[in-house]
């Protein structure tokens, strides 16, 4: 499983009149690993299990981490 708690992830829709939309985006906030689910903390606030194909990764802890640094010290 590529993702770790604290990544961020987006789920987008894709379908014949789109060829990518942005559905939601989130923090991982747990991983089961047994089932594969991710526990995410959703835009709109809400918490929920998903399978973590529905996913994907846009940025990891460790990078968010590094840009909130280079953003202080700018």
């Amino acid at each position: 499983m590529l993702l770790k708690k604290g990544d961020l992830v987006a789920c987008y829709i894709t379908n014949t009149s789109e060829w990518e939309s942005l559905m939601s985006w989130g923090i991982v906030l747990d991983i089961n690993p047994s089932i594969g689910d991710v526990l995410v903390l959703d835009n709109y606030g809400h918490q929920r299990w998903w399978p973590y194909k529905r996913w994907k990764l846009l940025s990891s802890k460790k990078s968010i981490k590094n840009l909130d640094i280079e953003i202080k010290l700018a």
